[in-house]
């Protein structure tokens, strides 16, 4: 019978493990959206009533425990039906030891076979009674956070954890639990996992992700970084870390994780990050040598052209700029960023020309050049996406265009200077 007693426990054991790790962890955490009852009070069955508890009033013709010895050896043999009425006996009419086995068998029998109703009368009922029961907490709060309500679920994971604080599973469970209710002390939890586990790279990258949601985009930062190198050839969680450094302002920090990515596996999303961290760094050849070979990763990218174009503006190569323009416009006839950036190349090259020429008033040709401006932007509110845009740059250019006098006491001039000599080719 020991066998029998041994393998059982085995098979409960495993049950419990794999609806733990299949259950818990099998959605992605930052697309988890079960409804929620957030009124606690509907935690606990209203009703916690049964058809075996008319045998309460039924006197035990037997020892109590001859009645659960009964019941334990249906138990054993996995011949629940029969196990049942022994085992609600001696719960029903026992408030020690016996009542404490029974229950827990009862809730065994219930969850193995699905009945989640019953199991919870069961958990509640017993926890009644002997509220430091780990197995009853461990089937309530695995049932509640599958019926979605993981508010209820998590005063049974914290009892679980308060009892076995080194169990991986409860505090992974813990920590999923604390992130679906908007709780920080998720990442308190999900440290002691990686603390527990620390090659584990998924729960170093959930650690990651339980850190920026909480703290702020940036703050993951260091477990990005940290997750990647226990792992150095994964490229997934290498362009992670590049793509926190860019946003957090860690340029070179991104050039790292950037850098194994294109020498490993080129992309055209790692290609377009690190000219991204290039530009912030004001090495914009570098950049515009990775936006040109994310460009034949993926031809005719007029948004790709465009970050080339405004590269050659910071560099002020007015020129190349507007040639690479031209070709988004030839790729996307009548995009309005297109126009919006052709306007904000003829701006930038007034202040240029007026340094360069060493002016410091605007002269009638610059007016010219801004009025430029201005119809590129009038030709960008014809694109619905960007008309408020371009609207919004129309009115702050247009006091800098020439005026009805300007033009009468200008009438045959034009742009002709040597440094806007670009602007008629």
């Amino acid at each position: 019978m020991k066998t029998n007693k041994y393998l059982l426990h085995g098979v409960v054991t495993l049950l419990i493990v794999f609806l733990i790790s299949g259950f818990a962890f099998s959605q992605e955490i930052l697309t988890e959206d079960q409804p929620q009852d957030t009124t606690e009070n509907n935690c606990i069955p209203k009703n916690l009533t049964t058809p075996w508890d008319s045998l309460a009033k039924k006197p035990l013709n037997q020892d109590i425990r001859l009645i659960f010895n009964f019941g334990y050896e249906y138990y054993k043999n996995q011949d629940y039906k029969d196990a049942l009425p022994y085992l609600w006996n001696v719960f029903l009419h026992d408030s020690s030891k016996y009542a404490k086995a029974s229950v827990r068998r009862l809730a065994d029998i219930y969850f193995l076979q699905g009945k989640v109703d019953s199991t919870l009368i069961v958990c509640y009922r017993g926890l009644k009674m002997f509220p430091e029961m780990l197995r009853l907490h461990y089937y309530a709060g695995t049932l509640q956070n599958r019926l979605g309500k993981f508010r209820c679920a998590i005063p049974h994971f914290e009892e679980l954890v308060k009892k076995d604080s080194t169990n991986i599973d409860y505090l992974k469970t813990l920590a999923f639990l604390y992130f679906k209710n908007d709780d920080e002390r998720a990442v308190k939890v999900q440290e002691k996992v990686v603390k527990l586990d620390p090659n584990n790279v998924e729960e170093n990258d959930r650690l990651a992700q339980f850190v920026a949601y909480f703290y702020g985009e940036g703050a993951d930062l260091k477990y990005r970084f940290q997750t990647w190198k226990k792992e150095p050839n994964n490229m997934a969680l290498a362009f992670k870390a590049a793509k926190v450094a860019v946003k957090s302002g860690k340029y070179k920090m991104a050039l790292e994780p950037l850098n194994k990515i294109l020498t490993t596996k080129p992309t055209k999303a790692a290609y377009l990050l690190r000219a991204e961290a290039y530009e912030n760094l004001n090495e914009y050849t570098k950049a515009i040598a990775d936006y040109k070979k994310a460009l034949k990763l993926k031809p005719n990218d007029p948004d790709i052209m465009l970050k080339i174009a405004d590269n050659y503006r910071s560099m002020n190569q007015f020129s190349k700029a507007k040639y690479w323009i031209y070709k988004a416009l030839k790729a996307k006839p009548g995009y309005g960023l297109a126009h919006i950036m052709m306007g904000s190349i003829y701006e930038t090259a007034v202040p240029y020309c007026q340094e360069k020429s060493h002016r410091k008033k605007t002269t009638y040709e610059d007016k010219l050049v801004y009025r430029k401006a201005y119809y590129e932007y009038k030709k960008a509110a014809k694109d619905p996406a960007f008309r408020s845009m371009a609207l919004k740059k129309q009115e702050i250019i247009k006091p800098f265009i020439p005026t009805k006098e300007d033009e009468f006491m200008h009438k045959n001039d034009k742009i002709k200077s040597p440094c806007y000599q670009w602007i008629n080719k």
